[in-house]
């Protein structure tokens, strides 16, 4: 190995470090309370030094939230990707950004619960927080260019359906949806809640069945 390599691989590994301090602090103290300096004591390396890595913990955060919402673009995609009918992958979209709640719970609460003024909200590292969103807006505009969810605003639909899965995985995720269910399959009624919805677009398909019937 040369020595411009080991540099480089030495200098990724500290980064790595410096994130993974960061990350743990900032989701269990809070952003406010959490200095440049705690991070570097975290890993018992030089409050100084660090800024070599990053300029602020603004960066560590935005770098954070970018590597989250790029795992879970590339989530949405996969999920989505295998099915024609839009309406089966807004489900989808909505199945997967649950799914990410709870598989990535740290990740998922710096992408969604911290303040938009602490993070950089353009520029590269804004990219996939973006592209997200306009994935996820696609889709819904799939199921209003087929005509379901009848005549409303793209964005009011989005932001509807974006607002009810993320009220559903903060409930999962503190662990009060678990306390308030009924006893039974919790996976079955989050299938159910999903449905529920996207009631009104299975309203307008069946408005169209009957129609045709007539």
């Amino acid at each position: 190995m040369n020595r411009e390599r080991k540099l480089r691989q030495d200098r990724e590994t500290m980064r790595r470090r410096i994130l993974d301090a960061a990350k743990r602090l900032f989701v269990k103290e809070g952003f406010e309370n959490v200095s440049m300096r705690r991070i570097a004591t975290a890993i018992e390396y030089s409050p100084a030094a660090i800024y070599r890595y990053f300029r602020s913990k603004r960066e560590i955060l935005s770098v954070l939230r970018d590597e989250g919402f790029r795992r879970f673009v590339a989530g949405q995609r996969e999920r989505s990707g295998s099915h024609s009918d839009p309406l089966e992958r807004l489900r989808q979209s909505g199945r997967g950004y649950l799914e990410f709640a709870r598989r990535e719970p740290d990740y998922y609460h710096l992408m969604f619960s911290t303040d938009c003024a602490e993070v950089e909200l353009d520029g590269d590292l804004a990219v996939n927080s973006l592209l997200s969103y306009r994935l996820f807006r696609e889709s819904v505009q799939d199921c209003l260019d087929t005509g379901r969810f009848g005549d409303v605003d793209p964005e009011a639909a989005a932001f509807a359906f974006w607002s009810g899965v993320h009220g559903l995985a903060n409930l999962i995720n503190t662990g009060r949806f678990g306390v308030m269910a009924q006893a039974g399959n919790h996976e079955e009624l989050i299938d159910r809640i999903l449905e529920f919805t996207l009631r009104s677009a299975r309203a307008e398909d069946t408005t169209a069945e009957r129609g045709d019937a007539s």
